[in-house]
């Protein structure tokens, strides 16, 4: 989940050692919701974790979102990921785990793990 947070809350262009690392998810913030929007976050989740973190082969994003939360402009997103332990030495043996990533209070991403 450390991983996770860490390429969401780091801004493309942000590492001086490492300029293109990150999920670019803070561009989207601020925005009207609209369907367009929502499957651009999609994309964009999906595509960091693909190409930032080896241990986790996406599988689904999905929104999440109740009628209320759109109303207070606030959505939550459900990443259904494998999860493979040892997939940063090579290993790519795979178990299942969902992903819950939303914002806190403060208004930074964060990732949980969801119960299957």
């Amino acid at each position: 989940m450390q991983s996770v947070d860490v390429i969401f809350e780091t801004e493309i262009g942000e590492r001086v050692m490492l300029r293109h690392f990150g999920g670019g998810m803070r561009r989207l913030l601020g925005r009207k919701l609209t369907p367009d929007l929502l499957a651009l976050a999609t994309a964009v989740f999906a595509l960091a974790i693909t190409i930032w973190e080896p241990r986790l082969r996406v599988v689904k994003v999905s929104v999440a979102p109740s009628v209320e939360e759109i109303r207070q402009g606030a959505v939550s997103f459900v990443m259904e990921v494998i999860y493979r332990p040892r997939g940063h030495l090579g290993d790519m043996t795979e178990e299942p785990a969902f992903i819950g990533v939303g914002f806190t209070e403060a208004g930074t991403l964060q990732a949980t793990r969801v119960a299957a």
